[in-house]
């Protein structure tokens, strides 16, 4: 796994974390504000929940990726070495 590879998880997992916490922080605060805000504030909140889950649906795909290139050169490696 390359340090881009690695890089670009941690990235991934801070930003899902970053939405999570934000979809919390709406959520807790739409009970204090009036309703028409309560309305709006309930379409942001469910904008950020789709959006983390959309990025925890990334980060499947790239840790499968990278699983599956470090699980590939690891299969070439010992190929070549059995050659």
């Amino acid at each position: 796994m390359s340090a881009n590879d690695v890089e670009f998880l941690r990235l991934l997992k801070n930003d899902i974390d970053y939405f999570t916490r934000a979809v919390e922080r709406f959520e807790s605060l739409v009970p204090r504000v009036c309703a028409p805000v309560q309305d709006q504030w309930r379409l942001q909140a469910q904008s950020r929940r789709n959006f983390a889950l959309e990025l925890e649906i990334l980060l499947d795909k790239a840790e499968h990726c990278v699983t599956a290139s470090l699980h590939g050169k690891n299969e070439s490696n010992s190929n070549s070495a059995t050659q």
